[in-house]
């Protein structure tokens, strides 16, 4: 059976919003259905849901789903079945969908029978002939491609910690093994069903992947990884770092305990070590940022080496400024730069350094007070 088109209702339960909406691991029960339909051979969809759900639906489904809410079911229906070849799916209720071969039987629920498979032209007939679309898919339909194959979803907390979200979560670790990625604790893995993984890599125990994100190939993700909204590139290590919305590129490692917050680009062959935190900026390749760094609104270009304890400054209590470092800088340990200020290509700043004015390319900045040293000092002040 191929389900070239999809009808998915998105019921609302008295005055709360739609069960479907509701998240299932870190994303709506809607965006697992709809991604599993489409697994199934689904190419179109018409949802149905209330003014008030479409825009919390949308994100679900893909950008050409069509939406209607029940008082324009029935043209709307008959409009999308003429232009849907095939056969249509129909999901009334709220409920996951599982791979074939695979089933809820734990669940101990068959799926509803509305919930079933027909010829679109026919059901787009059988509405124009008056028939109202329970009535046409109780005739019609034919729930037997689906036996098994549906968890209920139901508003019980119990039931949904105990029975949803596991075999959520197992669904999305089966999807990933087949596609050769290596689990090494399944159990401890919790990936989303937008989450993609390449071929050859390896998530650890503690990993959590989240949203839209797409990890490369030979990648090594996790022990005790977040990763929210990421494109990551080949080969890349993240350990035991939080990483959203942010692009690392290829060979990269992230971490230990790196912390990169959105709108960062970091690219090929970069070290971001141990408590080192990127916000809103880009790193060149080759760059080294090896420990207790702060990096934020910041370009900084290729093969740079941060020294331990650099801040760049970006902040003055009222606005954020921009830091510019030009490839091959070497930026000394305890260095603060104060945006908005430049380090030229190939400059170095001193250990210890508060950079507040541009530093020209090949330069070396120094910026502290001359050092003194009063000889014996110490030992007076013990004995006084």
């Amino acid at each position: 059976m191929e389900a070239l088109g999809a009808v998915i209702f998105l019921p609302r339960e008295g005055e709360s919003a739609p069960l479907m909406l509701e998240d299932i691991l870190f994303d709506p029960a809607a965006l697992w259905l709809s991604r599993a339909l489409a697994e199934e051979g689904v190419k179109q969809f018409l949802v149905v849901c209330s003014k008030d759900d479409r825009d919390a639906a949308a994100p679900c489904f893909p950008p050409d789903a069509r939406f209607t809410d029940e008082a324009g079911l029935t043209d709307a229906l008959v409009q999308f079945l003429a232009q849907v070849p095939g056969q249509v799916v129909v999901v009334d209720k709220p409920v996951l969908l599982a791979p074939k071969g695979t089933g809820f039987a734990r669940a101990g629920k068959e799926p509803p029978q509305s919930i079933c498979t027909l010829r679109g032209a026919t059901l787009a007939a059988a509405l124009r002939d008056g028939q109202a679309l329970p009535q046409a898919l109780s005739a019609l339909g034919d729930p037997s491609p689906w036996q098994g194959r549906f968890l209920p979803l139901r508003p019980d907390a119990v039931y949904r910690a105990m029975t949803v979200e596991p075999l959520a979560r197992s669904l999305s670790v089966d999807r990933l093994l087949s596609a050769g990625v290596r689990i090494v604790d399944t159990e401890s893995v919790f990936v989303g069903p937008a989450v993609t993984v390449g071929e050859g890599s390896v998530l650890l125990p503690g990993t959590i992947l989240k949203g839209a994100t797409a990890i490369g190939r030979d990648c090594v993700i996790g022990p005790h990884a977040m990763i929210s909204q990421c494109v990551i590139g080949d080969r890349v290590t993240v350990n035991a770092s939080q990483l959203n919305e942010s692009s690392v590129d290829d060979d990269t490692t992230v971490g230990p305990f790196a912390y990169i917050r959105p709108n960062c680009r970091v690219g090929r062959k970069v070290k971001v070590g141990d408590f080192v935190e990127l916000k809103n900026s880009t790193v060149g390749d080759g760059t080294k940022i090896s420990h207790l760094t702060y990096v934020g609104d910041t370009d900084a270009g290729a093969h740079i080496n941060f020294g331990c304890g650099t801040v760049t400054v970006n902040y003055d209590g009222k606005k954020k400024f921009r830091t510019t470092i030009q490839d091959n800088a070497f930026i000394g340990c305890n260095t603060n730069l104060v945006a908005p200020v430049t380090v030229g290509e190939g400059a170095y700043t001193a250990a210890g350094s508060t950079i507040t004015e541009d530093v020209p390319a090949d330069a070396l900045a120094i910026a502290r007070q001359r050092q003194t040293v009063k000889k014996s000092w110490a030992a007076k002040r013990r004995k006084s």
